[in-house]
């Protein structure tokens, strides 16, 4: 048996859910109500992990609010999945 944990399965969200997703969680932040758009970009783990993180928010926010913005949407990548681009 090897040391790899198994990939739990999560269910799947499209782009377009997890950036509204994000920007809804972003918006809701003291401070970030200034944020128009969360940009996520899909990763692709070996193992398993998940497979998309948030990479842009539009407009930027001040370097502190930017940390403060992101923690809160930090927990969505290990709760939902990015579907294939072809579902």
């Amino acid at each position: 048996m090897s040391g790899e944990e198994m990939p739990k399965h999560l269910p799947t969200k499209s782009r377009d859910w997890l950036e509204a997703e994000c920007l809804k969680l972003a918006n809701q932040t003291p401070g970030g109500g200034g944020i128009q758009r969360v940009i996520i970009r899909r990763l692709r783990p070996k193992g398993g992990g998940p497979n998309w993180k948030a990479a842009d928010l539009i407009p930027l926010p001040a370097f502190a609010l930017n940390d403060k913005v992101r923690a809160t949407f930090a927990h969505l990548p290990d709760t939902y999945a990015l579907q294939d681009e072809n579902e």
